[in-house]
């Protein structure tokens, strides 16, 4: 498929004129448009201030990953640089991260469109008007910094904008339907959908793709991972934990944060460096394991951590059925 007409110029211009100073800015505002930044966001929500809202916020940003990585096979759009072949010099990425962005396609975005998705939702959710503002901000940085950094093309941020705000529109109208119908399944029938939809999402990838598994399709397989881990360990967090995140002083609150970012941190590093030890021509077991290691990641976030911190008197257990 031929590259869609996109502005390219622009794209060269931003090249020639960046900054020191604004590309350790737009940097830092990418990562919150990563998965990384989503857990510490969601993770902040979740331990401090409102376990149901972290957990719809993140069921809906693996979502709108989810299917950022269908439409970026569909639509097949190399990023800008790539058929030029002088990506390596034009991304203010590093090496590292420009070898694992070649393998993907650009359009739309998926920092735009999980990030206008994440944020809008946010917005509409918060009484605070400071929430609201930092929203709006995240999502026009998180945005702006994916073509100034050369990965984009400013056509794939309005593009994913725009179908990351349609998703979250529709998340705030038929979220609490959704929500009621999902809880009406036992648990049983939860995980089995979960891994079912995820089994799915992973081979449409994979045909989409050429029948290859790197890249994008490995890619999906981190969302539906997480989002597997969260069917898992939601319920057993509400049955056997259900901690109240407004409990304790801000000191408390602060600890049982750290805490759980260094579970979840340490959990991912520990299962790359264990499934690392697998030989490379078992790919399609590592991309298994992949799957693996992020549905780990969500229930030790989940349930895990608030299990943990509870115990420890970090945090103050909400009579079992109270949300």
């Amino acid at each position: 498929m031929s590259p869609l007409p996109f502005n390219m110029a622009l794209m060269q211009f931003l090249a020639d004129h960046r900054t020191v100073f604004l590309t350790r800015f737009f940097h830092a505002a990418t990562f919150f448009g990563d998965f990384g930044g989503y857990i510490l966001v969601a993770t902040l929500i979740y331990v401090a201030w409102n376990k149901q809202l972290a957990i719809r916020l993140s069921v809906l940003v693996l979502l709108a990953s989810s299917l950022n990585g269908v439409l970026k096979l569909i639509v097949k759009n190399p990023r800008p640089f790539i058929r030029e072949g002088t990506y390596l010099s034009k991304w203010a990425v590093s090496p590292q991260g420009a070898a694992a962005l070649a393998t993907e396609y650009s359009t739309p975005s998926g920092h735009a469109m999980a990030s206008s998705a994440f944020y809008s939702y946010l917005y509409a959710c918060a009484g605070n008007r400071y929430v609201r503002v930092i929203a709006i901000m995240a999502i026009v940085l998180i945005g702006v910094s994916r073509p100034y950094l050369g990965v984009h093309y400013a056509e794939d941020v309005l593009i994913g904008w725009a179908i990351g705000l349609s998703v979250a529109l529709l998340w705030i109208r038929y979220a609490e339907a959704i929500c009621a119908a999902w809880s009406r399944l036992s648990y049983t029938q939860q995980i089995g959908i979960a891994v079912a939809a995820s089994l799915a999402l992973w081979l449409l990838t994979i045909a989409v793709n050429g029948w290859r598994i790197d890249g994008q399709p490995r890619e999906a397989l981190v969302s539906a991972g997480f989002l597997t881990g969260i069917v898992i360990a939601r319920p057993l967090e509400l049955r056997m934990v259900n901690f109240d995140p407004r409990s304790s002083n801000a000191a408390a609150k602060t600890l049982r944060y750290l805490l759980s970012i260094a579970m979840v941190i340490g959990a991912l590093l520990f299962l790359d460096m264990a499934f690392g030890m697998i030989p490379g021509k078992f790919a399609m077991l590592g991309s298994m394991l992949q799957y693996v290691r992020f549905t780990a990641a969500g229930i030790v976030s989940i349930f895990l951590a608030p299990l943990l911190f509870t115990r420890i008197g970090l945090a103050k257990s909400m009579p079992i059925g109270a949300n």
